[in-house]
């Protein structure tokens, strides 16, 4: 049970779970875990917090707290529930990371040289060229088939400079995965990656100043940013050759189930299941990248921001579906092992989310890196098991030098 806490009752055996934590600070290197000693209990009490929740299923109780309001408890549950659920029906890879690397990093690049060709040509009062889209896309769905993992892996490496072409890339891979996962017939996908590759292209006519402001955008300024979809609703409208899928993920990845969305204010029954769909994969990718005003979030807090704005502003059905998709240890996590070894998930495991494929290569007892090790955590002669996850920021560790 998740319980809330007064400070003064925190003792060295007590879980601190993630639930609310946004008191801890950024660099730290976990934002949940068990109190270790009365030294790290008075750390915390440093900081001014007064509340903090604990999970009795994990540490020490409390007869002094209070349980977590009914949405809290059921979405710290939920969320757990996820680790040992099987996806039974995931058809087997049919190559390896490894194997699939080569053929990724090709359908990568191009798909980033396809968006930034688009946007040139946008720019000097061109077309878009449907065709060359519906080739991208097809080659993006090639890869995933081969192995999903590949092209998660090079969407978490990202480049300075270059947030607008790996996001519309990495946005239509979300989907695509998103899309196998939930078994879509394969035109359907197609449309579907075709609208994530396309449904930020508004944003080249929105101005420079605003797009890559480092600092809040004044009232006018968030206006004409919203207005970014609006442009590319124009744009695709002069398009031939994309459907109404493909559109409609450009309209409608802002909207949200309560109507506090944009550009149209659109409801639950308003909003299409690709818009939907659209709008979490839209969010988890933009709430894990940094930005020059938005520093990115670790995989699995990601994941659990999803499912904290499903209670109002996105699809719960549809963002569970998605957690499972990726896996609760998503492509790019750093996770620590049971004997204080701490690496980056490679390959999520559908199957078995506490088993992925992980790059070991940091003692978390010695803070120090080793030598680098893959293991299976699936594989049956391997005992360990994942008792954390981490912030590679706090440990001045880049976790793309490993993927």
């Amino acid at each position: 049970m998740i319980k809330k806490i007064n400070i003064e009752h925190l003792i060295p055996g007590m879980y601190v779970s993630d639930l609310n934590n946004q008191w801890v600070p950024s660099g730290n290197a976990s934002r949940s875990g068990k109190i270790g000693s009365t030294a790290t209990v008075n750390k915390i009490k440093a900081l001014g917090v007064t509340e903090i929740y604990i999970d009795t299923s994990k540490g020490l109780d409390c007869e002094a707290g209070e349980a977590a309001d009914s949405i809290k408890q059921l979405q710290a549950s939920q969320f757990e529930s996820l680790k040992t659920q099987s996806d039974a029906n995931h058809t087997p890879k049919r190559l390896s990371v490894e194997k699939a690397r080569d053929k990724a990093e090709k359908s990568y690049a191009q798909a980033k040289g396809l968006v930034g060709d688009i946007l040139a040509d946008i720019k000097n009062g061109k077309g878009i060229d449907a065709q060359a889209v519906d080739n991208t896309t097809d080659d993006l769905i090639l890869s995933l088939n081969e192995n999903e993992n590949a092209l998660a892996c090079l969407s978490f490496i990202r480049e300075k400079d270059e947030y607008l072409l790996e996001h519309s890339v990495n946005v239509g891979i979300l989907l695509g995965i998103f899309c196998r996962a939930r078994r879509v017939e394969p035109e359907i996908m197609r449309q579907v990656v075709s609208g994530g590759i396309l449904h930020d292209i508004g944003k080249i006519l929105v101005p420079s100043e605003i797009l890559d402001k480092p600092g809040k955008l004044e009232g006018h300024e968030w206006e004409e940013m919203k207005r970014h979809v609006t442009y590319g609703e124009q744009i695709l409208d002069v398009t031939s050759g994309l459907s109404d899928i493909t559109r409609s993920i450009c309209s409608q990845h802002h909207e949200r189930l309560d109507g506090s969305g944009y550009p149209r204010n659109l409801k639950a029954e308003q909003i299409s299941e690709y818009g939907r769909m659209s709008a979490i994969c839209d969010v988890y990718d933009a709430i894990t990248a940094d930005r020059v005003y938005h520093t990115g979030m670790p995989p699995n807090d990601a994941l659990r921001k999803l499912v904290e704005w499903s209670i109002f502003h996105l699809d719960k059905e549809l963002v569970y579906d998605f957690i499972r998709s990726l896996s609760v240890y998503p492509v790019g996590t750093l996770v620590e092992l049971s004997n204080g070894r701490a690496g980056v998930v490679l390959e999520a495991n559908r199957r078995s989310p506490k088993h992925p494929l992980v790059k070991v290569f940091y003692n978390t007892r010695h803070n120090h890196q080793i030598e680098q090790e893959i293991i299976n955590l699936a594989d049956n002669k391997v005992s360990l098991e994942i008792v954390n996850t981490l912030d590679a920021r706090s440990l001045k560790l880049d976790i793309s030098d490993f993927i």
